[in-house]
């Protein structure tokens, strides 16, 4: 007997008007006749089903290249645990999540016509963890050189750019504050402030989102990793040093550009940390940090996660 396999990874949609899981030929015939109460029209139910990224994409650029595992610089910086669960079992999403992606990846595709530097060149690094063989792989969407070295550049298309604000920073060391149990207190020297006199008000402009910033130390590893190349594209002498980093969030409005700060070290510490969780036996466990518990509001394996840890994960979890 021929065993049965089943299939992983995204399956389908959810609608959005039912939320019940439907085929991506059902969801399309739908909208093609009017889709009662749902915003999505064909066209963008084609290009959702049609822009569905491989899941083997960077296993596939591995076993191409002779190594055993490989991971994206988007994989690296999603749940660990969400990465595992939708590896390993079949999944739905809705198709505004989808349209969400495209309309970046539509603007992106208008922004890599900038003729200066290299534009959305997929690089590869491939190492030993843990007596493994992986293959590591991002795409810059700009990397140019300048004559303090390499600077990148990363595109973000987004309704919500981060915005600049004003905050009291420490009299005593510049340390910035933060409203404690006694008052406002230094998150550096721990002083206690009782009056505005002994504080320090600055502006502080806009900064990248941590997971971005995250996202472009990955980028800098595999640039360091293809520098030769890279400056043979360009006809230049490889650089010895980063000129820097930037996140652009492009909005409605105007872009928001916002420096990003290169640290090769707790990069790598940062790298180790996800590789050792992804190649584990053992399913990662739900995500801890406060910041990060929004990923699961948007997670589609999120009911089979809180199955598997027998509980609610996210904010939900905070509440109970």
């Amino acid at each position: 007997m021929t065993p049965t396999t089943t299939q992983t990874g995204l399956v389908g949609f959810t609608c959005e008007v039912t939320n019940q899981a439907v085929s991506f030929h059902e969801c399309l015939a739908c909208a093609q006749k009017g889709a009662p109460d749902c915003p999505m029209v064909p066209a963008a139910i084609h290009v959702a089903t049609k822009s569905i990224r491989d899941p083997r994409y960077a296993q596939k650029l591995a076993e191409q290249a002779g190594a055993e595992i490989g991971f994206s610089v988007t994989e690296l910086l999603s749940c660990a645990r969400q990465l595992r669960l939708k590896q390993e079992n079949p999944y739905y999403e809705k198709p505004s999540s989808l349209y969400r992606m495209n309309r970046g990846t539509g603007y992106h595709s208008l922004l890599s016509e900038y003729p200066e530097g290299i534009r959305e060149e997929t690089l590869s690094w491939r190492c030993k963890f843990q007596g493994r063989s992986i293959l590591l792989v991002g795409t810059p969407d700009l990397i140019e050189l300048t004559p303090n070295g390499w600077l990148i550049t990363d595109y973000k298309v987004t309704g919500h750019a981060p915005g600049g604000r004003k905050i009291m920073l420490c009299g005593k060391c510049e340390g910035e504050t933060y409203t404690g149990e006694n008052g406002l207190t230094c998150q550096d020297c721990g002083s206690i402030f009782r009056s505005k006199s002994e504080l320090t008000r600055v502006y502080r402009p806009p900064q990248p989102r941590s997971s971005h910033v995250m996202q472009v130390n990955l980028y800098a590893l595999l640039i360091e990793k293809n520098a030769d190349e890279l400056a043979g594209k360009l006809n230049a002498a490889k650089p010895g040093q980063f000129a820097g980093a930037q996140v652009v969030y492009f909005t409605d409005k105007a872009p928001v550009r916002c420096a990003a700060k290169l640290q090769r070290e707790a990069t790598m510490a940062f790298l180790k940390s996800v590789l050792a969780a992804l190649i584990s036996s053992d399913l990662p466990p739900v995500i801890g940090e406060v910041d990060e518990l929004w990923r699961c509001d948007y997670c589609p394996v999120r009911s089979l996660c809180e199955e598997m840890h027998g509980g609610p994960v996210g904010k939900a979890a905070i509440k109970c």
